[in-house]
């Protein structure tokens, strides 16, 4: 266990590690958050996976601020410190901290132990061959092309994410995919605002014809999750925004159907993400582990 100035605590063991922090991790940490980055990475690099299991990555938030998931439990982490133990599976969610801080837990479990989401399906999306060049640009064009919407109208609430790879599948290690699957993912659930068409328009010509593929990005047929300003400039290229931070649950699985991908967007209900499991805290808000 490690302390800085009472501003986190990080307890970990081969198959769980859990941490409390004031304020929530981000991507390029600074002071007492780089220890605590490190002394994160270091505890999840101890743990050990056994032979059926999968990563369960949790993330206690004490407000309704905007937050990415797969930013705080992954991205900002680093996936060099947890791949070890995504290759059989990864699961992630989104909960209420029952006090004022932000909390995380990586625990081993079972794929059996977590039944699949039952609320309303959203959308469906199949892929049939691999994707070469993994970017959110990439992952955007092909799943815009595949979706299939459940939805009849705008949807504004929570929803979860199963992403199944295939036999058709050869990207890898699943952990390393996920930041451009789900940007590309949530981002054909939207539709542009048209605005700085020159630029964007140039932009999209890395994933196709730039006129062809602007007019997919404004076309509202399958955006369920409304307009918005969707890309922006960023140098030469695009940055994506999608409302990602209203996925509250994803799993990334490797399956046994014939395609390369599959992917399912369901709603949640408030219920069932807004309180952790109590008989399984953390500990009070200092660090009194119980």
């Amino acid at each position: 266990m490690a302390v800085a100035a009472a501003e986190y605590v990080v307890v970990g063991s081969v198959q769980r590690v859990e941490a409390w922090s004031t304020i929530r991790l981000p991507f390029e940490p600074k002071g007492w958050l780089l220890d605590y980055r490190n002394e994160l990475r270091t505890a999840l690099r101890a743990m050990r996976t056994a032979q059926a299991s999968v990563l369960l990555a949790e993330y206690a938030t004490p407000d309704v601020e905007f937050a990415d998931l797969e930013n705080v439990l992954l991205y900002n982490v680093g996936s060099g410190a947890y791949s070890h133990l995504t290759r059989r599976g990864l699961i992630c969610r989104r909960v209420r901290s029952w006090d004022g801080l932000h909390r995380v837990r990586y625990t081993l479990t079972e794929r059996t132990d977590w039944p699949e989401f039952t609320g309303p399906l959203l959308a469906t999306a199949r892929l049939a061959q691999t994707i070469r060049r993994q970017t959110a640009l990439a992952w955007w064009s092909a799943f815009r092309q595949s979706l299939r919407v459940q939805a009849s109208s705008p949807y504004s609430g929570q929803f979860a994410v199963t992403v199944d790879f295939g036999l058709g599948w050869h990207g890898g290690d699943l952990s390393s995919k996920l930041k451009a699957l789900l940007d590309g993912l949530v981002s054909a659930l939207h539709v542009h605002d048209g605005s700085n068409r020159e630029h964007v328009t140039k932009a999209l010509e890395a994933a196709g014809d730039g006129d062809r593929l602007w007019s997919m990005l404004n076309c509202p047929a399958l955006a369920i999750l409304g307009q918005r300003r969707l890309v922006r400039a960023h140098g030469p290229g695009i940055a994506w925004n999608p409302a990602d931070e209203l996925c509250a649950s994803f799993r990334l699985f490797p399956g046994h159907h014939p395609e390369a991908l599959a992917v399912n967007v369901r709603a949640i209900e408030p219920a069932n993400v807004t309180s952790t499991d109590t008989p399984r805290r953390m500990g009070d808000s200092r660090g009194n582990w119980v």
